[in-house]
């Protein structure tokens, strides 16, 4: 009997008592052995024996490939294995991380969504002429940077709720800093007005997503843990607690 096959037994709990002898005399004598057998060790932890034999087939194939295919086939088998077994779990690693700890883009892209227009409700066929009215067609239209130099031209080209839908322009844009500059007075402005209330909530859910897409994720979870922690916010208030989940 080889010394794989003894180590192999060794793992399987099948040693007969003579063999188990030759093993501890091999593990205390001899070094070669004994880094075989850690070797082996190493591996079982990473793998659990009961997922051996599924695996088994997998790293078979994987190690014709590699001697067929690779610069490294004079390695060992049992380093080629390992290789293998390395691989298939960063693979897995990966999957994980990418399906259950999204990246920050893909959290921004997943719950971007330029705010609906509730300021100038556009009735198709109705012909209104007024600056204001024509930017929000444009705004509802995808057309930015038409609807930013409508928005400025505006009689209110000041007014908070100007500025939030010139914020939603400038994301879509992804000319974020610009959108953050708009956000940011009204996320933070003490107001009791509940139209200018209302905007301030939904700013402060914008100006998280905005933080996120700017890498400052420090500031992203400040701004989502406001949301999720205000007793009195409603807007979005259990996705920030999700994205926090996230983040944190």
């Amino acid at each position: 009997m080889n010394n794989s096959d003894l180590i192999e037994k060794y793992f399987e709990n099948s040693l007969t008592p003579k063999e188990q002898l030759v093993f501890n005399d091999l593990l205390q004598n001899d070094e070669a052995f004994k880094n075989e057998f850690i070797f082996e060790k190493d591996l079982k932890k990473v793998i659990a024996i009961n997922q051996k034999e599924n695996l088994k087939s997998t790293l078979q194939n994987f190690e014709k490939k590699l001697e067929n295919n690779s610069k490294i086939f004079f390695l060992p088998k049992k380093w080629l294995a390992a290789a293998s077994i390395i691989l298939l779990i960063g693979l897995g690693f990966w999957f994980v991380k990418n399906t259950y700890f999204p990246s920050d883009e893909k959290i921004y892209a997943q719950n971007f969504e330029p705010y609906r227009n509730i300021i100038q409700p556009i009735v198709r066929g109705e012909k209104i002429n007024t600056i204001e009215y024509k930017a929000f067609v444009a705004y509802e239209n995808n057309e930015c940077h038409k609807a930013i130099n409508l928005f400025n031209s505006s009689t209110n080209s000041e007014a908070d709720y100007i500025q939030f839908y010139k914020a939603m322009c400038y994301l879509s844009l992804n000319k974020t800093s610009n959108a953050i500059n708009l956000l940011l007075p009204i996320a933070t402005a003490n107001t009791q007005e509940n139209t200018n209330k209302n905007f301030k909530e939904i700013a402060n859910w914008y100006l998280g997503l905005a933080y996120l897409k700017n890498n400052e994720k420090q500031k992203a979870i400040s701004q989502f843990s406001l949301i999720a922690n205000h007793p009195e916010a409603s807007y979005k208030k259990e996705k920030a607690s999700k994205i926090l989940s996230y983040l944190n």
